[in-house]
């Protein structure tokens, strides 16, 4: 698979898409209005203890206060969340503690926010302290040695097991990350004391500075993409910043020297994301129907807590059997819903459905290639099989807003219903508001404002009726158009 980095930054946003085979895979922004702040650490004091949902607030000097449940004190929970687990940690392995038992008011805590405030709510947080390097990730309160599930070779699992227990001091873990693959011990060991410094000063921090306090700060947006994102199959980083390139320049000098040919100074006039189409493309995430290669398409709804996935046949004309055609469909309906899954991140619950197929054989494979088209997602993921009624569903990682939440807000006109009165509805509640008002007052003239189109409908569908009501009540009809109006009007009388 074939990677490319693009990385715009202009004023105070920074975008970085990832493109893999010429598809765009993932798009993250960032604004200095609004900081993005997963993985940052604090200095928080305990504030309110609610016992009924075991969960407590931190004050962490920020808007709203942090939210910490029971179970993210409890290690397992941070432990899996860095091995890549797919699964969430099962009940028995939840915290049998109270929350009332280990945290109380007032109470000094360092917390790490795992992850970032949504639909006005804080963030959440993390009493266990997870510092990610290129290679490995330093866990601070944890003394364990790990390696990721997504590293399966026995082999290179012993190999980076012994590097890690050969130089790690007591009282701390390490987790082999999946980039830490086939890296020598050397650049193993440099990325683990360069951890251990950060949670050196992060300790300092904390015994000196006041609460609540910033103690650590993931590095700019475009620094992490290059931190995580860069593997063996990227072929090409291309950045548009003077800054933004001198910065990941120096970044990659003191830890990747060898991945420094991969950067690319973007020069033209005519701006980045214009010039490889990556405008165009994100202009689509606004769009309910994605449409697929074969004329089929996917209407994506996204909810509160809940996305629904819907694929249709659309144009899809083919030849072939009813159960090939639906199979071919589905197929890829299957690797696009994947795709969009990670580009829109899409979280919480997902529930896609399928063109309903009998032949239990070829839902498997749908689900096998939809497993295939998720596999480098980083965001943790359970999926169920295709159900009897030809619906997939899967719960994902929510560790930031979707892209569309994030780059969108409610319509002013459908108040986020995704919905605006068609013409007809609106001339019927002109008619009746019209009756109503000319009963209650003596009006010798009634302007009505509205679209043109509007107006247009009401005197083409009841342009007698209005003649009628005129004549009944004595009353001037006069109509005004305007702009302002695309789904509603307004009624002024005058004597």
């Amino acid at each position: 698979m074939k990677t490319k980095i693009f990385i715009n930054t202009t004023y105070n946003e920074t975008r970085v898409c990832v493109f893999e085979d010429d598809l765009l895979s993932e798009i993250y922004i960032e604004r200095s209005s609004e900081p993005l702040i997963v993985g940052n650490i604090y200095k928080g004091r305990i504030g309110k203890v609610v016992p009924g949902m075991q969960a407590a607030f931190v004050d962490i000097g920020i808007e709203k206060s942090g939210f910490i449940s029971v179970e993210d004190v409890y290690e397992e929970s941070l432990i899996e969340y860095f091995l890549d687990e797919k699964e969430e940690p099962s009940s028995d392995k939840k915290s049998k503690q109270l929350i009332q038992d280990m945290l109380n008011e007032s109470q000094e805590v360092i917390v790490q926010v795992i992850k970032e405030p949504v639909n006005g709510k804080g963030p959440k947080l993390s009493s266990y302290i997870g510092i990610p390097g290129k290679y490995t990730v330093l866990l601070g309160t944890i003394d364990i040695t790990g390696i990721s599930r997504k590293i399966e070779d026995q082999e290179e699992r012993d190999r980076l097991t012994g590097i890690i227990k050969s130089n790690k001091p007591e009282n701390v873990g390490f987790i082999a990350r999946t980039a830490s693959i086939g890296i020598n011990e050397n650049e193993i060991k440099e990325d683990m004391n360069n951890l251990l410094n950060i949670w050196k000063e992060i300790r300092n921090r904390s015994e000196h500075l006041s609460t609540p306090s910033l103690l650590y700060q993931e590095p700019k947006l475009y620094l992490r993409a290059v931190r995580d994102f860069i593997t063996s199959n990227v072929e090409e980083i291309i950045i548009d910043s003077e800054n933004t390139f001198r910065d990941i320049s120096e970044y990659l000098s003191n830890y990747q020297p060898e991945k420094k040919s991969l950067l690319k100074k973007y020069n033209d006039k005519e701006p980045l994301f214009s010039k490889f189409g990556i405008e165009d493309e994100l202009n689509k995430l606004y769009n309910k129907k994605v449409w697929l290669k074969s004329g089929a398409h996917l209407i994506i709804e996204e909810a509160e807590g809940l996305t629904v996935i819907d694929v249709n046949t659309g144009k899809y004309i083919s030849d072939k059997g009813h159960e090939e055609t639906i199979f071919k469909i589905n197929i890829e309906a299957a690797a696009e819903a994947a795709r969009h899954i990670r580009l829109r991140n899409l979280v919480g619950i997902i529930v896609i459905d399928f063109i309903d197929i009998k032949n239990q054989e070829l839902k498997d494979q749908i689900y096998e290639h939809f497993m295939e088209s998720l596999k480098n997602d980083k965001a943790r993921s359970v999926v169920h099989p295709i159900s009897a009624f030809g619906v997939m569903q899967l719960t994902r990682q929510r560790v930031r807003e979707s892209v569309l939440k994030a780059l969108a807000e409610d319509c002013p006109v459908c108040n986020g219903t995704g919905f605006v009165k068609s013409k007809e509805t609106i001339c019927y509640e002109i008619l009746r508001d019209v009756k109503v008002l000319l009963l209650n007052t003596k009006a010798g003239k009634i302007r009505i404002i509205s679209s043109k189109a509007i107006i247009d409908n009401l005197k083409k569908t009841e342009g007698k009726s209005i003649e009628e009501i005129s004549d009944e009540n004595k009353v001037e009809i006069v109509f005004e158009q305007s702009d302002k109006y695309t789904d509603n009007f307004e009624m002024i009388t005058e004597n």
